[in-house]
C-alpha cells in the first residue's frame, strides 16, 4: 500500500517482544531502512518509479531525519509518552486506511478512476483465461511536464500536477515525526498525498519507497553519530534483531511489488487499517487508564 513495515513492526516489537526502551526506535528504523529495498527493486522493474516525484520529498526527509531523534531522547524519552504517541500515529494510519478502502471499493463498483479500470482489466483478462492482473504490464509513472516548481506525472491515462515545494515541506515534517518514532513515514505520506493530490497506491510508491529508505538512513546516522556528538548520548539499534527481521522483510517487500498488480488496493487497506487502528486505540487508552492486560 506504499508504506514500509515500521508502523506495523513497532507495536509488535513493543507488545509481543516487550522491547520498549529508547533503543527500539533506531532498531525499527534499521528495519524500515532495509525492508523497502525489496520493494524498490520490484517497483523499479515494474516502472513504478519516478525520480522527479522522489527527489524533493527525499530532500525534505533528510532535514526531518536530522531533527526527529532529538525529540525522541528529550520529549519522548519515557515509555508512556512514547507509546501514547505511537498509539495516535497508529490510529491515524488505521482510520485513513479504512476510509480509503471504502472509497476504493465504491470507486471500483461504479467503475470510476483507476479502481474502476483495475477491475475492468482484471475481468477482461480473466474472461480470456489469463491471470487476472489489474495493471497492464506496459504502464509507467511518467513525468509529462515541468513548470517551475511543479511537475505533472501520468499513469494509465490519468495525470496529476504536484508542487515540489509542498513535497519538500511535507517530507521534512513527516520526517521529524517518523524518525522520532522510528518508522519510515509512509503511514503519513500516503494519506497526505492521497488527500491533497488524489494519488493512488500504484503511483504513490514512486515517492514513498525511496523516501522511507533515505529518511531511515539519515535517522540511523543521527542516532548513531550526531546525537553522541551533540548531546553525548548514543542510542544504538539492536543490530541482530534488525537484520534478522529485515531478512524476511526485504523478501516480503519484493513479493509486494510483484503481487500489487493482482490485488485491488481496498482489500489490503481494509485489513491493515483494521489491525492498525485497533492496536493504536489500545495504546491510547492505556495512557489514561490501566488495562486489565499488559500491552
Amino acid at each position: 500500500v506504499g508504506e514500509a513495515a515500521g508502523i506495523f513492526a513497532l507495536p509488535y516489537t513493543m507488545s509481543i517482544l516487550q522491547f520498549t526502551n529508547e533503543h527500539v526506535t533506531p532498531t525499527t528504523q534499521l528495519l524500515t531502512f532495509l525492508n523497502p529495498f525489496g520493494a524498490l527493486f520490484g517497483f523499479r522493474r515494474n516502472r513504478q518509479w519516478n525520480l522527479d516525484m522522489a527527489k524533493w520529498v527525499c530532500l525534505g526527509g533528510i532535514v526531518g531525519g536530522l531533527i526527529g531523534p532529538f525529540i525522541r531522547v528529550t520529549l519522548l524519552s519515557d515509555v508512556k509518552p512514547f507509546t501514547f504517541t505511537v498509539g495516535l500515529a497508529l490510529i491515524f494510519a488505521g482510520v485513513h486506511l479504512c476510509f480509503a478502502a471504502l472509497r476504493g471499493y465504491r470507486a471500483q463498483r461504479t467503475g470510476e478512476g483507476l479502481s474502476g479500470k483495475f477491475r475492468a482489466a482484471a475481468e477482461e483478462r480473466r474472461a480470456a483465461g489469463l491471470s487476472p492482473s489489474g495493471l497492464p504490464a506496459d504502464l509507467s509513472v511518467t513525468t509529462v511536464a515541468r513548470d517551475g516548481c511543479r511537475i505533472t506525472v501520468e499513469f494509465w491515462g490519468e495525470t496529476w500536477t504536484i508542487n515540489q515545494i509542498f513535497m519538500f515541506l511535507t517530507g521534512a515534517g513527516v520526517g521529524v515525526i517518523s524518525s522520532a518514532l522510528g518508522v519510515g513515514g509512509g503511514f503519513l505520506l500516503v494519506p497526505i498525498f492521497a488527500a491533497v493530490y488524489g494519488l493512488p497506491m500504484y503511483v504513490l510508491v514512486a515517492a514513498t519507497i525511496p523516501y522511507v529508505i533515505v529518511l531511515s538512513a539519515v535517522g540511523l546516522f543521527t542516532y548513531g553519530v550526531i546525537l553522541p556528538a551533540v548531546v553525548g548520548q548514543a542510542v544504538a539499534p539492536e543490530w541482530a534483531w534488525g537484520f534478522f527481521a529485515a531478512t524476511g522483510g526485504i523478501f516480503g517487500a519484493w513479493c509486494a511489488a510483484k503481487t500489487q498488480r493482482f490485488l485491488p488496493e481496498h482489500l489490503l487497506k481494509l485489513m491493515l487499517g483494521g489491525i492498525t487502528a485497533s492496536a493504536g486505540t489500545l495504546y491510547a487508552i492505556d495512557f489514561f487508564f490501566k488495562l486489565p492486560f499488559k500491552l
